[in-house]
C-alpha cells in the first residue's frame, strides 16, 4: 500500500524528524510512504522534499494562477498550462496527479492561495440558479439539467485528450466540493468519464449530506467501478446536528471519530475493494494516523 501525507504536513521547523518517524513506521507496516503536494506548495517545501528522497505525488495546478476548467468547449488555455506543469513534475519525478476538473461556464477562474481566498476566486464562478441556498456558495443537484449533460460530455472529452497528451502519467480527477458550480459531486457521474478518480471523504461527506444521498453507498458505488486510483482521506467534524448551510470541508485528523461518517467502514470497503493509494490531506497528520490505518485493515 501507497501512503503519502499532504505537503502541509511538513510546512513546520520539525519538518524532516516528522517526514523520518512517518516514513520509518510506514516502512515498518510494509508500505510506501510519500508526500503529496498540495497545489500551493512553496518552493524552498518543494525543494527540501525532493532532496530528501521522498516518493511525491501533486494535486494540480501546481502554482498556476488558474483553475484547469475541462468542461467546456474550448479548454486550450488549461492544456497549454498542463503541458507547462507536467513538465516540471517530470522533473521531479513525479507521476501520479490528481486535480478538480469541471465547473458549470465557459473559462477557468483564478486559482487560491496566491494572495487570494478560495471564495474570492471562485465567485466569478457562482450562479443563483444553481445555489442550494439563497446567496450561499453550495450546491443544489443540477445533475439533471441539459447544460450539466452538455458540459460532462465536454469534460469527458477533454480528459481523454489530456491522458493521451500525459500516457505516462496517473491522472486522476477528483469528486468536487458542492460549491460554486463544481460538476463531479457524485459517482454515480464520475464513473461514467471514463477515467482514474480520486474519493476525497470530506467532500463526498457534505456533497452526500446536503443532497439527501447516502454517504456509504456512493464509497461502495465507488469501490466497485474500479475507477478509484487514488483516496483523499481524512475526517471531518460535521454532523447532522449542525445545520447543512453551515457545513465546509474536512481535513481533520484520524483520531477524530465521527460516528456518522463512519471511516473505518470506508477505509475498509475502499482497501478491501483493491485501492491501494491513500492520501492523508490533514495538516497535522503524524503517526497516530499510520498506526490507526494498520489497526482498521487487522480487524477481521
Amino acid at each position: 500500500m501507497k501512503i503519502h501525507f499532504a505537503s502541509t504536513a511538513f510546512h513546520g521547523a520539525d519538518w524532516r524528524e516528522k517526514l523520518n518517524r512517518c516514513r520509518g513506521c510506514a516502512e515498518k507496516f510494509g508500505w510506501e510512504f510519500g508526500v503529496q503536494l498540495h497545489n500551493t506548495a512553496p518552493a524552498e517545501v518543494i525543494e527540501k522534499l525532493a532532496r530528501e528522497g521522498v516518493s511525491l505525488s501533486v494535486h494540480g495546478p501546481l502554482n498556476q494562477d488558474r483553475f484547469w476548467n475541462l468542461a467546456r468547449e474550448d479548454a486550450s488555455d488549461t492544456f497549454a498550462a498542463m503541458e507547462r506543469n507536467f513538465k516540471q513534475f517530470r522533473k521531479l519525478g513525479i507521476r501520479e496527479v490528481v486535480f478538480h476538473s469541471a465547473l458549470m461556464c465557459d473559462f477557468s477562474p483564478e486559482a487560491f492561495g496566491h494572495g487570494k481566498s478560495y471564495d474570492e476566486c471562485m465567485k466569478p464562478v457562482y450562479r443563483s440558479e444553481f445555489a442550494l441556498f439563497p446567496g450561499k456558495r453550495f450546491n443544489r443537484d443540477f445533475t439533471g439539467e441539459a447544460e450539466f449533460a452538455r458540459r460532462y460530455e465536454w469534460q469527458k472529452r477533454n480528459i481523454h485528450q489530456a491522458r493521451e497528451l500525459f500516457p505516462d502519467f496517473l491522472i486522476c480527477v477528483e469528486n468536487d466540493f458542492p460549491a460554486y458550480t463544481g460538476m463531479n459531486m457524485f459517482f454515480r457521474d464520475m464513473v461514467h468519464l471514463d477515467a482514474p478518480l480520486c474519493l476525497d471523504t470530506g467532500h463526498l461527506w457534505i456533497s452526500t449530506h446536503q443532497a439527501g444521498v447516502d454517504f456509504q453507498r456512493e464509497v461502495e458505488l465507488a469501490a466497485r467501478s474500479g475507477r478509484i486510483g487514488m483516496c483523499h482521506f481524512h475526517s471531518s467534524v460535521y454532523t447532522s446536528a449542525i445545520p447543512a448551510d453551515q457545513w465546509s470541508d474536512g481535513h481533520q485528523r484520524l483520531t477524530l471519530n465521527n460516528p456518522e461518517m463512519d471511516l473505518p467502514r470506508v477505509f475498509r470497503t475502499l482497501f478491501r475493494g483493491g485501492l491501494d493509494f491513500f492520501v492523508l490531506e490533514i495538516a497535522d497528520a503524524d503517526v497516530e494516523e499510520l498506526r490507526i490505518l494498520k489497526q482498521w485493515i487487522d480487524i477481521p
